[in-house]
């Protein structure tokens, strides 16, 4: 079967369905399964092994009716790199928007970091039917090519290149990184940011398959083509994994912090990608980089010296060597920071964690190696601290301006909205979650050790503080060290550290007035520590805001990803709860219940939840949701080697081992996205549903006043006008996402087919930038979007 997404302009045959199952497909999956086990029998690998192969996995929502659960797409190849952070980037020549996503080492190329021969002796030896994730002996540390288990002994010399280099001999083998070696042959040269063109004729061409150890190098060759390398040769020197990221007015994505060697250790710097010429700002390259373009792996450097730890006169624990400094840093690095674009065109950036790299890495981490032991920067790790200085970017100046007199501690990417506080376009607030005024003492000037862990207190209160960003800008004493200019609003039932998404809903009257200002907290912990599935909302709007109950979620889950919908509901969908003590009514969690297969609809206005369809793919912390201008929902994201679970009962590729249950292999997973279609784009009979049509609007709107559209046929079919803004997104953080429901009446004669719209009257019920503007039929059906630009 060849899929393809119905997307604007791009081709498909209407109401095109996959192609069901005949007999004989059955019978030559079944002959494929056959020869495959008896290949697998006959093979050295299989003596003692027993291995199970799948040739086919059926959609797993053959049986749901799309007008009640949806369609979910067939899995789509994601290329070199996951998609952990992922948004929307425009042109203004083009009314598509393409998607710009990245993981760990933003940089580099998968060779660069794991070594494709190491890779290929794994999966020679038997990496696909052995438990674990023989990938990790490609990695270029201290490790490198020890396992013991696939016949690479500790009597090899390792090609700790990259570790030794550029990562300054700290922890390389943890988290991300293992997602790096692929076994997509083709992905291990392309760069790890790309920029996905979802109006390409290739985009979603797709072989039918619903699981991610199916996909091989013909179904990432077949849409290939839509995906543009955008990291080194496009200007990206820094590795941008677990930055903070907006989008302004101008169309041009704002890049805060990032990843710079070992994990909670932040990036000072500012990168810029602008969308007209996709490419990056010119920023300093650091030697580190520069270096190893011009000798890779370090070939004539160890040649002349085999013991060199790092290339001349490029220590890569010295700050220089990694982060060469400019006027565009911010004050403070910062690793897992949040951003939020303000109303006055600049941005807000709180929160994030860094470490001291003047500290060394593990001592023993060469001797460790050699016995194939993990290193671990004790150390290092205990440098870290958590930065209570809020900044200010302007993109005029192109600098950041510290907040010394607004010192506030928060946990990993802090939830944050903007908040109308007066009748004036500087009448605005920016509220936060779960942030601590009473974080003690400093360890060091701006760095707290507040929620660190090791034992230090941790974020449960629930607090919602304000900040006056003007007044805290104005403030004369603005470099003086204070915790000035926040106001707490109210307090949650339950807390949100580093969790959980947000919802931001505002209705605008014919006056251009708020009439509601809803911010939802999806999913949560109580005061035991315990995920839930409460949510809660605050009405900013109210003379007096306080947190409600809202609804519950169909279980409790964390990191969920939480997409606004043209018709003002919230699709739920991919979190996870792998707690031991998960349960659902009573019960034990299936499967799928601890990793959140089926999608869910919340309503707001009823806080009533319902099940959807649902997916086969896992996708946790690192999993991505961005709702498209056709009103569907992109899905993306996740560590590689998840994506295949070792539990997953569905595909068990080892049968046994050692007496142990069936279990897929990680080191067959490979990035993927996949489309959802929510249930408002098909009719009863599962046929697409007939849209209402924009047929004009304006490129531009201003504040303050009114513009018109026209659409198709008579404007009494139309039920709503909405506006919504999507940007970027990462770990369950949407910060910056906004639904703007805004009032509007028929203009002259019903056959004109003109509506006249209020457009917001402040920059604080949605900041100046570009968004997706959809009106919606009676029966609940959303238009194709028009993006539109607020200023």
């Amino acid at each position: 079967m060849m899929g393809q997404k119905q997307f604007g302009l791009i081709a498909r045959r209407k109401n095109q369905r996959p192609r069901a199952r005949t007999l004989l497909d059955t019978r030559a999956y079944f002959m494929i399964f056959t020869l495959l086990c008896c290949l697998l029998l006959l093979s050295p690998i299989a003596t003692d092994r027993h291995v199970g192969a799948q040739s086919g996995f059926p959609d797993p929502n053959a049986n749901c009716p799309h007008a009640i659960c949806g369609e979910v797409s067939p899995f789509i190849p994601m290329q070199s790199t996951e998609a952990v952070h992922m948004g929307l980037v425009w042109k203004r020549s083009s009314d598509t928007p393409k998607i710009l996503f990245h993981s760990r080492f933003s940089e580099y190329t998968p060779n660069d970091i794991a070594d494709p021969a190491i890779i290929d002796l794994a999966i020679a030896r038997g990496a696909f039917s052995t438990p674990g994730l023989q990938f990790n002996s490609s990695l270029r540390d201290v490790l490198h090519g020890f396992d013991p288990f696939l016949g690479l002994g500790t009597n090899r010399s390792p090609d700790d290149s990259f570790q030794r280099l550029t990562y300054g001999g700290y922890l390389l083998r943890q988290g991300l990184s293992q997602a790096v070696p692929t076994r997509i042959v083709a992905n291990r040269t392309m760069e790890r940011q790309l920029l996905f063109d979802i109006a390409h004729p290739d985009a979603f061409k797709n072989t039918g398959k619903f699981h991610t150890s199916l996909l091989d190098e013909n179904d990432f060759a077949m849409n290939r083509a839509a995906f543009a390398e955008n990291g080194y040769s496009k200007g990206v020197f820094y590795n941008m994994y677990c930055n903070a990221r907006t989008t302004l007015a101008d169309g041009r994505v704002y890049v805060f912090g990032g990843h710079d060697m070992q994990s909670d250790n932040g990036l000072y710097k500012v990168n810029i990608f602008d969308p007209e010429t996709e490419t990056w700002v010119r920023r300093r390259e650091p030697c580190t980089r520069s270096n190893w373009t011009k000798d890779p792996f370090g070939l004539q450097l160890f040649a002349s010296n085999p013991n060199a730890q790092f290339y001349p006169g490029c220590d890569p624990r010295n700050q220089q060597s990694t982060q060469p400094s400019e006027p565009s840093d911010q004050k403070y690095a910062r690793w897992y920071p949040s951003a939020v674009a303000l109303p006055n065109g600049m941005i807000l950036v709180v929160g994030g964690f860094d470490q001291d790299n003047s500290v060394p890495p593990d001592p023993n981490r060469a001797a460790k190696g050699r016995q194939n032991i993990p290193q671990t920067d004790t150390a290092f790790t205990a440098s870290r601290v958590n930065q209570v200085v809020p900044e200010v970017y302007d993109p005029k100046t192109d600098r950041n301006i510290a907040l010394e007199n607004a010192r506030m501690a928060f946990p990993l990417y802090p939830q944050l909205e903007v908040v109308e506080a007066g009748p004036r376009k500087d009448d605005w607030l920016v509220c936060t979650f779960d942030g601590e005024k009473d974080y003690g003492t400093e360890a060091i000037p701006g760095g707290a050790k507040f929620g660190i862990g090791g034992g230090t207190p941790r974020f449960t209160k629930g607090t919602t503080w304000c900040l006056d960003v003007l007044g805290a800008l104005n403030d004369p004493n603005r470099n003086v060290p204070a915790k000035n200019h926040w106001t707490l609003v109210d307090t949650a039932s339950e807390v949100r550290p580093y969790c959980c998404p947000t919802a931001s809903e505002i209705e605008i009257d014919a006056a251009g007035h708020t009439v509601s200002h809803k911010w939802f907290m999806i999913s949560g912990n109580d005061a035991n520590g315990n995920q839930t599935g409460t949510v809660e909302v605050i009405n900013f709007a109210d003379a007096n805001p306080h947190w409600e109950f809202a609804g519950n979620i169909l279980q409790p889950l964390a990191t969920t990803k939480a997409v606004l919908l043209p018709d003002g509901k919230v699709l739920i969908g991919q979190g996870v709860n792998r707690s031991p003590n998960c349960n659902v009514n009573g019960r034990p969690c299936t499967y799928e219940e601890r990793e959140g297969l089926h999608f869910q609809m919340f309503d707001p206005v009823t806080g009533s939840v319902t099940k959807l369809a649902k997916t086969t793919v896992s996708r946790g912390l690192h999993g991505t949701a961005t709702l498209l201008p056709d009103g569907s929902v992109f899905f993306a994201g996740e560590d590689r080697e998840n994506l295949v679970r070792p539990d997953d009962p569905s595909f068990p590729l080892m049968t046994s081992y050692a007496g142990l249950l069936p279990f897929g292999d990680p080191d067959q997973g490979v990035p993927v996205g996949q489309l959802f279609f929510p249930p408002y784009l098909f009719k009863q009979d599962g046929t697409r549903a007939v849209r209402p049509v924009i047929t004009n609007a304006p490129e531009d709107i201003s504040y303050g006043g009114h513009f018109d559209i026209i659409v198709a046929g008579n404007p009494d079919q139309i039920s709503s006008v909405v506006m919504l803004r999507s940007d970027h997104n990462t770990h369950s953080l949407t910060t910056g996402d906004r639904y703007v429901r805004l009032s509007f009446h028929q203009k002259g004669a019903a056959r004109k087919g003109e509506i006249r719209i209020r457009a917001p009257k402040l920059p604080a019920q949605a900041v100046p930038g570009i968004y997706m503007l959809f009106v919606l039929d009676q029966a609940g059906v959303p238009s194709l979007a028009t993006r539109v630009y607020l200023q």
